[in-house]
């Protein structure tokens, strides 16, 4: 291994899906992923999401002081609208 981390991700069966997914019920609200800097929140941005056509959440990326110095990120959501974050933070 290098080090890093695996995830494995699977679509659930249909009898599961009924009620679809809400980030808001109890259970997950989002997934996010810690990146080396800002650059590579803007390089996932423009490398993968703009190329696949796959729309930001809350006009990102940007700064999010309010989180804490420093913290950028990108917002968008996976096809089941779970949200999730490409995050840079010190």
């Amino acid at each position: 291994m290098n080090g890093g981390t695996t995830i494995w991700f699977d679509q659930a069966e249909g009898k599961y899906v009924i009620k679809g997914f809400h980030r808001k019920r109890v259970g997950l609200n989002h997934i996010a992923f810690r990146v080396n800097s800002k650059e590579d929140v803007d390089k996932f941005c423009n490398e993968f999401l703009k190329p696949n056509k796959i729309p930001t959440l809350y006009d990102t990326p940007k700064p999010f002081p309010e989180y804490e110095e420093g913290y950028y990120a990108v917002y968008f959501e996976d096809p089941d609208r779970i949200k999730i974050e490409v995050a840079y933070y010190l």
